[in-house]
């Protein structure tokens, strides 16, 4: 689903230029350019550890934004064909048979579920010990 990864390009984009915007009027920053090191030395040993916590929580939030999003367009008919497995697709397909057979929708949409709850967790674990190591 090209479309999910391109909608949440911006994002992450601007939160990219963000973290560098603060990041860079930092003290080991200026130290680093007054030492004489190149503009590329900088941003890879300087700048890029330091945005990369906010990043990597913006992207397990992602994961499970998309995970929804694939997964509703795919119960609409939207998403991924048939022959190609999905949630929504499955969730669609057990529709028909909730009242003889339950379990059919159980297992993709607990699946789904889980997966979004682990996502959010792991971000929450990640920001924390990131705020956590500031200190």
């Amino acid at each position: 689903m090209i479309a999910i990864g391109i909608s949440a390009t911006p994002i992450f984009i601007r939160l990219t230029r963000g973290q560098v915007m603060s990041v860079k009027v930092e003290d080991y920053v200026e130290a680093a350019r007054a030492m004489g090191n190149p503009r590329w030395r900088i941003a890879l040993f300087h700048i890029l550890p330091n945005i990369m916590p906010a990043l990597l929580v913006q992207a397990t939030l992602s994961i499970a934004a998309a995970i929804i999003a694939e997964a509703a367009l795919s119960f609409l008919g939207l998403g991924q064909q048939p022959p190609a497995p999905s949630w929504g697709s499955m969730l669609n397909a057990a529709q028909r048979f909730l009242t003889n057979a339950p379990w059919m929708a159980l297992w993709p949409g607990s699946r789904s579920s889980w997966w979004c709850c682990r996502s959010t967790w792991s971000a929450t674990a990640c920001a924390t010990r990131s705020i956590r190591a500031e200190r």
